[in-house]
């Protein structure tokens, strides 16, 4: 890709992210903490679902050991 063309898409993109900072307003903290807190709540999720099929798991073996 040439110079030339580097600059104009930097600069598309550039007029790009203006445009959503002036069309978002006040509402640009709001939809960042909303994105940002159900990012880690999906992640929290899946690492209880993972804890709790670990604690299953375990207790499936003590349950065999048990009963050989």
């Amino acid at each position: 890709m040439s110079l030339t063309m580097q600059i104009i898409v930097l600069l598309f993109l550039a007029c790009l992210s203006i445009l959503l900072v002036i069309i978002m307003g006040d509402y640009g903290p709001w939809y960042l903490a909303w994105l940002l807190g159900t990012g880690f709540m999906i992640l929290v999720a899946a690492m209880g679902g993972v804890l709790f099929e670990d604690q299953e798991e375990e207790q499936r073996k003590k349950a065999q050991s048990k009963q050989s």
